[in-house]
């Protein structure tokens, strides 16, 4: 005969069944879920609270609430702190997290030809051009991402990677001395910046500012907008007005959650997207160009502009990276696409090759 105590005791355990099989359900289906009615989806970033793209995608989510007739409901989370990029593509294949707005260094951990628009460094003489590319080359990049599983929402950047240093880099030779910030998970950078005669360092983001602090590294490649909110220029004080390379993203998210998505609202969904990274693109160029002129004056931020022979001896430098570039970390075909459509591009404006 059962006591109250077994009884309490199966109840119990049944309970706990139930629980672990509810919450085993929605990991299998994806973790996004009805709340009040709406579909939440939750997107995480790196950007910190308050700068323009958290903003933008907050907005993106009431727009979206609205033009779903509050079926859908974007709910983001900024200042992400549970690892950096690759992490966060790693909580997204489990279902962790439905989606997320990534650089190219976690974008590339799902595709590695995403690596094309800022992986070749001074591949792009301007922002038109990486423009131009990434219309060229955002369709098929897509594409490839979603035969990995992720639509993208949107394609964007922030303008150009600048060197920042603790002491005075004017010419390539000066890297040889010095310890340089490079991304967690991306062995080949890493190589190519030994082979310069540098010392690479592989760091999270967040370890950035510490590391400069420490001495850990002290040359970071980063935007002017992301070493501002970072204070970068705190410790490193110098700046060479190199544009080495765009910084780009994108923001995706898990095809098997975008596909629960109501199919009456997708495209409006996806046009409003749009409109996001048009708008994060434009702030986060101008924003960069604003922080360049707020370091200067709050942190006596030192900027060198090089004269054409020292930026052809960058030039040069980087060229000389591609063989090694070619194949590895950006794949072979895009690699080369991009130089097509780079010669395309000068060629129907005069410009030099």
């Amino acid at each position: 005969m059962k006591t109250i105590g077994n009884m309490n005791e199966e109840k119990g355990r049944f309970r706990s069944i139930w629980v672990a099989a509810t919450i085993g359900a929605v990991f299998a289906t994806g973790s996004a879920f009805a709340i009040d009615g709406a579909f939440e989806i939750r997107m995480v970033t790196l950007a910190p609270i308050g700068t323009s793209p958290h903003v933008e995608l907050l907005k993106t989510g009431s727009r979206w609430q609205k033009a779903s007739g509050g079926k859908v409901k974007l709910n983001v989370i900024a200042s992400y702190r549970a690892g950096g990029e690759a992490a966060i593509v790693d909580k997204m294949l489990v279902g962790g997290v439905d989606g997320a707005l990534l650089t190219l260094m976690g974008l590339s951990k799902i595709d590695p030809g995403v690596t094309a628009l800022s992986d070749i460094p001074m591949a792009f003489h301007t922002l038109e051009e990486l423009d131009y590319i990434q219309e060229r080359l955002g369709v098929d990049l897509a594409r490839r991402l979603e035969q990995k599983g992720y639509v993208v929402l949107f394609w964007t950047d922030i303008g150009w990677c600048r060197f920042f240093s603790v002491q005075p880099l004017v010419h390539p030779d000066d890297m040889k001395r010095m310890k340089v910030f490079v991304w967690v998970g991306h062995p080949e950078q890493a190589r190519i910046m030994k082979d310069w005669g540098t010392k690479p360092v592989p760091l999270e983001p967040a370890d950035i500012l510490p590391g400069l602090s420490t001495g850990m590294i002290n040359v970071v490649l980063a935007t002017p907008f992301s070493a501002n909110v970072g204070q970068y220029a705190t410790v490193a004080k110098h700046m060479i007005e190199i544009n080495w390379a765009p910084l780009v993203g994108a923001a995706v998210i898990r095809k098997h959650v975008w596909d629960r998505v109501p199919a009456d609202c997708r495209q409006e969904l996806l046009t409003i997207a749009a409109g996001t990274g048009q708008t994060i693109k434009a702030l986060g160029r101008k924003e960069s160009e604003e922080a360049v002129e707020a370091m200067k004056r709050k942190q006596e931020l030192k900027v060198y502009v090089p004269s054409s022979q020292v930026n052809g001896e960058w030039r040069q430098v980087a060229r000389s990276a591609y063989p090694r570039i070619r194949g590895t970390m950006v794949p072979t075909d895009i690699f080369n696409k991009v130089e097509e459509c780079l010669k395309e591009y000068r060629a129907n404006r005069g410009e030099e090759k």
